[in-house]
């Protein structure tokens, strides 16, 4: 995920602290350029950028530009001179919104004629012009070069349509300039027929269960340098170039100096994530996991002018090399992160170009390839599977030993940092990814099997990271095949260890065909959805991972541990410190009245969001263990912040989330 705050006056206090009253060891400070930790036969992994791990300046191919629909002969200069003149007030548009619109639409017209240099020298231009935000150092870094994003905005560009919402939305979740356009509503008949009443039917516990682990956000930091500012100003520390500038610190003089076993505005360095799986055996017997689950995210959160397809491949390559060394012969079963691609987030429909393709012509088929290919390799998924992974952008359903479904999508096609999504805006699946999720749901409900849903950006919550459109249709689906074929839905993404839960419909969403999907009743909770821990501790938390005790029959979780590394204590440490943190049901069952036999589900986590509204040591309880108990945690100690937390915690879609009051908590 992308955090765009770090919370510099808690940072800095806390740093104070931690500068005062630590004893560093020499293990923390150990210079070893290779993990200390690991002994499973995985690669060796590297801090630094040294060894095989990919430099910073690597460029990496490009796509190919569609051929211009309507050439003219208008030049560089005629459309750089209108966006200008609209920067510069000189023009008829008065809002900032109206300036927005006007802008995109020129922009469309130069990539629906130009080539796709022009579009990138155009976008270096303007970004001189107005420093509009980007993560890179230059415009020009950003969009040519080792960035080089001008291509992949030349298409956006070239498909955008103003008559489908485009241009509004574009310039509301890109640029803030315009209202939020309005969620369309569903026609569930375009997508599946009607619930039958034994879709309601909520199969019974069997009194067994199995152990599953729920892994997520390792972001593994191979340029990880010990030693460097911990405590910077960036967004991203523990690198060599990291500086905090209130404090005038750096890499020589660090006022928290890099442990090597992790910090809390750092990713993970090689010891801290291997130690996450070492730590296992202390706290339960890993033979006994039956397997585990990973919702994403993989590469490190560098700039973009920082990224190549070469760092990718390293990053992906290995990660998974450890995850197959440590994990042995237990299945684990992925599904790809915002950050399991080149460009972040970027992924596009199979027919982006105008013709029908099974994937293999798609500018992402290479990541696709890669990744689908190590998850067969290790026995993941089968050679099918993978198959279909690699032409429908790496999703893929696998039933599990124990006769689980398990249906794996691409939630970036969801996620509002994917510019590919910002093109015919009101259609809510482009891609044909839900469109794969429902038929794998009318199969499963067939065969009487259940299923688990397992994607990296949430649906709901807050509602800063799932679109709205896509969202409402993915709402629908899950209120369509709940509680009696879905028996779970899993998340990463946001690096909190949170929950959302999914609801029925009101009596009043629906007018003729068309579903309001944010009308819901929160009377007739369906099924949740679990966003786990991360390994990193970015920005501000705590490393984590969690266990589930599962139903071996329906498959509903009936417990939940959560164990957690305090990274604030690395510089003291020998080696990576694991503690268990909490149990969910112990934890959040606050009157015990709930029975020991009955799962985690949705009507207890809704019994659990009453409780909040009237205990507001449980809210703050919640709010901490969200940071995985992190030091820095921000406060939540109003009545205005439980309302705040309950209402994303039944919120499972964008439009939902985004409906809820944002100033009244710490997120």
């Amino acid at each position: 995920m992308l955090f765009k705050n770090i919370a510099s006056l808690a940072l800095l206090q806390y740093a104070t602290h931690a500068s005062a009253g630590t004893n560093y060891t020499s293990q923390a400070l150990d210079p070893q350029l290779t993990n200390t930790i690991g002994d499973k036969g995985g690669p060796t992994l590297y801090y630094n950028g040294s060894g095989p791990v990919p430099p910073y300046n690597e460029t990496s191919p490009i796509p190919a530009p569609f051929t211009p629909l309507y050439p003219t002969n208008q030049t560089e200069n005629y459309f750089y001179n209108q966006v200008a003149a609209i920067v510069a007030n000189g023009s008829n548009y008065t809002t900032k919104c109206e300036k927005c619109l006007a802008s995109t639409n020129i922009f469309h017209e130069a990539a629906i004629s130009q080539p796709v240099s022009v579009i990138t020298d155009l976008l270096i231009r303007v970004w001189n012009l107005t420093d509009f935000p980007i993560y890179a150092v230059t415009g020009k870094s950003e969009f040519s070069g080792v960035g080089g994003l001008g291509p992949y905005w030349a298409q956006l560009f070239a498909k955008m349509n103003e008559s489908t919402g485009d241009y509004q939305a574009w310039c509301y979740y890109q640029w803030d300039t315009c209202t939020v356009p309005p969620t369309i509503e569903i026609d569930e008949n375009l997508y599946f027929s009607p619930k039958p009443p034994a879709a309601s039917v909520v199969p019974k516990p069997s009194g067994k269960t199995i152990n599953v682990l729920h892994l997520s956000d390792s972001h593994l930091d191979p340029r990880y340098d010990i030693g460097s500012e911990a405590n910077c100003s960036q967004y991203l520390c523990c690198r060599p170039y990291s500086t905090n500038t209130k404090l005038h610190t750096g890499i020589s003089n660090a006022s928290v100096p890099a442990s090597r076993f992790g910090y809390l505005y750092c990713d993970s360095p090689p010891d801290l994530a291997l130690s996450s799986f070492q730590s296992m055996p202390s706290f339960f017997n890993v033979d006994d996991i039956s397997f585990a689950i990973f919702t994403g995210d993989i590469m490190s959160h560098d700039n973009d002018d920082q990224l190549s397809r070469a760092y990718v491949e390293y990053e992906e390559t290995v990660t998974y090399e450890v995850f197959k060394a440590e994990m042995g012969n237990i299945p684990i079963y992925p599904t790809l992160g915002n950050h399991d691609s080149l460009p972040e987030a970027y992924n596009t429909p199979n027919n982006i170009d105008g013709k029908k393709s099974a994937g293999a012509n798609n500018i992402f088929s290479w990541n696709y390839d890669l990744l689908s290919s190590m998850w067969e390799q290790d026995g993941w998924i089968t050679a099918a599977e993978a198959n279909y992974a690699s032409t429908h952008y790496g999703a893929y359903a696998h039933t599990t030993a124990q006769g689980l479904r398990i249906i794996s999508i691409n939630t970036d096609f969801w996620y509002v940092a994917n510019i590919f999504n910002f093109f015919n805006f009101t259609n809510p699946d482009q891609s044909g990814i839900l469109k794969f999720l429902i038929k794998e749901l009318e199969s499963c409900e067939a065969k009487g099997q259940r299923a688990w849903i397992i994607g990296h950006v949430l649906s709901g919550y807050d509602g800063t990271n799932g679109l709205p459109n896509p969202t409402a249709l993915f709402y629908s689906i899950v209120a369509r095949f709940a509680p009696a074929t879905i028996a779970a839905i899993f998340f990463g993404h946001t690096h909190e260890d949170q929950i959302q839960i999914f609801y029925d419909y009101s009596a009043t969403s629906k007018n003729g065909t068309l579903r309001n999907t944010n009308d819901i009743d929160i009377s007739k909770p369906l099924t949740m959805g679990f966003i786990g821990p991360s390994i990193t501790p970015l920005t501000g938390n705590n490393a984590g991972y969690q266990r589930y005790q599962v139903d071996a029959e329906t498959f509903e979780i009936m417990g939940i541990q959560t164990y957690f590394a305090n990274v604030s204590e690395s510089l003291t440490w020998i080696r990576p410190v694991w503690e268990f943190e909490y149990d969910a049901r112990s934890t959040y069952n606050v009157n015990g009245t709930w029975p020991a036999t009955s799962p985690l589900n949705a009507t207890f986590w809704t019994d659990v969001t009453y409780s909040m509204l009237t205990n507001q040591s449980l809210v703050e309880r919640y709010n901490l263990l969200e940071t995985k108990s992190s030091v820095v945690t921000k406060n939540c100690s109003t009545a205005a912040c439980a309302k705040q937390k309950v209402c994303y915690i039944r919120s499972g879609s964008g439009g939902q989330g985004y409906a809820c009051p944002h100033h009244d908590g710490p997120f």
